[in-house]
């Protein structure tokens, strides 16, 4: 855990110096969650320079700068931009530390726990004070409580972090289903012999958390963000979202043909989207095989939702999008054997972590490590 943190740490202070200052860190969607860090339930439009767009669909979120704002002592301005980058890599530390304790408890080494905690999409969070890496950090707290059995704990880890980020409730949807229909092992024929004792294999209904377990975070969120849309509804309406998902793949074989004739300037970002795409894959194997069901299940849905998305020329994006199946990918993968397809999965990381902070370090400043040519 250490190890990881001081590697985040250092690029904390690269990208300050490069920046400017921790100020420098408040762009692009990280600017509406200092908005709420300063005040969780403003309902100003405007406010310290910037203005919402979208208020209800930020303050929907709320656990990210929520906790800020608690460490900030009640949002004092000179605060906040430390308490945002604060909370992040307190959360990457805390992930790094559960991922080492479900590695050494599958057999691996520690260090398998640096593989999650060092996906890029987190840096992105990290660097630009968004909400992945502390609704990361919940996820896996949820997956790890609901695996032990603490599931008490894992609705109400589940429920922080859908208020920190919605997309974690895939993981809820899940639960609910899989306590509906039945998981299936490849190889396992349902069905008891006669005279013979039934396999109990970890992917089978047995290991699927109770069904209240995703009904709770799902209750909750929805019952928040109504209120939030309430509130909001004189002020300034959220403005209808239209839908971005399309046919999954699409979008990617049409953003690659693209690339393919503009390679130069798609260069920095296919160096990216290469060792993603593999990572994604490696991850994605873990679908079938063994495993809790609600596991597999969310994770093929977070599969079919990133293959549907026209994110593919923004790795900002992408990798955003990516945490929640590295995750979930990573996590089945800890029971495989080291020499399958997860083997392959920690150099990819590492890859992926490498090209992304030189082309972030600087963002959205079009300077660049390398000239404006290699970053965002």
């Amino acid at each position: 855990m250490a190890a990881v943190l001081a590697v985040h740490v250092l690029f904390v202070v690269a990208r300050a110096l490069t920046v400017g200052s921790l100020d420098g860190f408040v762009v692009y969607d990280g600017r509406a969650y200092y908005r709420l860090a300063l005040d969780p339930l403003t309902l100003r439009v405007e406010d310290a320079g910037i203005a919402f767009t979208r208020p209800a669909y930020w303050q929907a979120r709320t656990g990210y700068p929520l906790t800020a704002w608690a460490a900030s002592l009640g949002g004092r301005p000179a605060l906040v931009p430390a308490a945002l980058v604060l909370v992040n890599l307190l959360a990457i530390g805390a992930t790094a530390l559960v991922a080492a304790r479900l590695a050494l408890g599958a057999g691996r080494s520690a260090w398998w726990g640096a593989v999650p905690a060092s996906w890029a999409g987190l840096l992105v969070g990290l660097g630009q004070d968004l909400t992945e890496p502390l609704a990361g950090m919940l996820l896996l707290a949820t997956l790890a409580l609901a695996r032990s059995g603490h599931h008490l704990l894992a609705a109400a880890a589940l429920t922080a972090a859908g208020l920190t980020r919605e997309t974690t409730l895939v993981v809820a949807v899940a639960v609910v289903v899989a306590g509906i229909v039945p998981g299936v092992v490849p190889g396992v024929v349902p069905g008891v012999v006669p005279g013979v004792e039934p396999v109990r294999r970890p992917g089978l209904r047995g290991a699927v958390p109770p069904w209240w377990v995703g009904v709770v975070p799902l209750a909750v969120y929805a019952g928040w963000r109504t209120w939030v849309r309430a509130r909001w509804a004189e002020v300034v309406p959220d403005p209808p979202s239209d839908s971005v998902l399309g046919v999954p793949g699409v979008e990617l074989v049409r953003y690659l043909g693209s690339a393919l004739a503009h390679p130069l300037a798609e260069l920095p970002n296919v160096a990216l989207l290469v060792p993603t795409l593999l990572a994604m894959a490696v991850a994605a194997t873990a679908v079938r095989g063994e495993g809790p069901w609600h596991e597999r299940l969310a994770l093929a849905a977070y599969v079919l939702l990133l293959t549907s998305l026209p994110v593919w020329d923004r790795g900002q994006a992408y990798l955003r999008w990516g945490c929640e199946p590295l995750l979930l990918g990573w996590l089945l993968l800890l029971g495989r054997p080291s020499a399958g397809p997860a083997r392959a999965l920690p150099a990819l990381v590492a890859a992926v972590w490498v090209v992304t902070a030189t082309q972030s370090l600087s963002y959205p400043s079009t300077a660049g490590p390398v000239g404006g040519w290699w970053s965002w």
